[in-house]
């Protein structure tokens, strides 16, 4: 696993943030859900499809996958996080989805062959008429900067020229449910931390649009959960955010995201002056070089690094003798 892949998954482990995400995007901010709803489910799926010899296997590894309780029931809710356009995901994720209920089946399956008194249709498939599956559902978190034109139904991947209405219609089309994490605006929708870190990394291609949105939520960024701060990092590719993470760690643990930004950008500005003095100085010690002063000499006069100079000379020789 990536930086990515271990920083997204030990984000949404928090059956809080769960049941927060499915609020916000499903129920568009109504707390229906509660992170005591939340409960853990093995991430490896495991289909076959058909029998004896010609059977199709499907195995891989689930982002994230919980069973969430409503009342005496629960659905199954799988996550797939993307920074890429996955131009055939809704295959990709109808195939997950029949993987998790092909799953279902084989356990309804072997639970019955040990029941007695199922009538020939039951015994057939060792699936009784009352058994019921539980619904599975995959919300594809995209957070790539460019705008998701991938498929968002079966049908859009399938080449229906010339195939009659009627008969089109007999096709089952199979949904994809996209939160594209760049441009979602419904961010107040969430009550974890959620908000902030969707609301960084949408704002993370604008600087001072992310430095007036931390401001303006302070409170929330002066005590951020580390691995909300690792997502936020790595997800809007700031390596000065992950360097820096130390340095602004607060008593228990919490990062100071405040500081943490403006220490980024004091920092910026203080290597921005610094070159500028620098390339002034390199022009002064260039005179001094053409009018053949030594490089300590110039060193002394420019306040600079003796070894620096040095390496100008240099350089300034080799261009000469060319």
């Amino acid at each position: 696993m990536g930086k990515r892949d271990i920083a997204l998954a030990r984000y949404f482990e928090d059956e809080d943030r769960y049941a927060d995400l499915i609020n916000g995007f499903v129920f568009r901010g109504e707390p229906v859900i509660s992170g005591e709803n939340i409960l853990d489910k093995n991430t490896r799926i495991t289909g076959i499809l058909g029998n004896l010899k010609k059977r199709f296997a499907v195995q891989k590894y689930r982002d994230a996958v919980k069973r969430v309780v409503l009342g005496v029931n629960f659905v199954v809710i799988a996550l797939e996080h993307q920074d890429q356009i996955h131009y055939s995901m809704p295959v990709r994720v109808m195939l997950e989805d029949a993987a998790g209920y092909d799953e279902q089946m084989r356990r309804i399956q072997k639970k019955n062959q040990k029941v007695k008194g199922l009538d020939k249709g039951e015994f057939l498939g060792s699936f009784r008429k009352e058994d019921r599956l539980n619904a599975v559902f995959t919300i594809v978190l995209y957070y790539g900067e460019k705008t998701w034109d991938g498929a968002k139904d079966l049908y859009s991947l399938i080449n229906f020229d010339e195939v009659p209405e009627m008969l089109k219609d007999l096709f089952n089309n199979y949904r994809l449910h996209v939160l594209e994490v760049r441009r979602f605006k419904d961010i107040d929708q969430f009550n974890t931390d959620l908000r902030e870190v969707f609301g960084f990394i949408g704002f993370s291609g604008d600087k001072t649009a992310v430095r007036n949105y931390v401001a303006e939520n302070q409170d929330s960024f002066e005590q951020l959960s580390e691995d909300a701060y690792d997502v936020i990092a790595v997800m809007a590719h700031s390596k000065e955010l992950e360097d820096v993470k130390e340095r602004y760690r607060e008593k228990g643990g919490k990062i100071n995201m405040c500081e943490a930004i403006r220490g980024i950008f004091e920092d910026g500005r203080l290597e921005g002056k610094r070159e500028g003095e620098l390339k002034a100085k390199q022009i002064v010690a260039r005179n001094m070089y053409l009018r053949g002063m030594s490089e300590e000499d110039t060193s002394g006069l420019c306040e600079e690094d003796i070894e620096l100079v040095r390496q100008w000379f240099h350089e300034w020789r080799r261009q000469d003798t060319r």
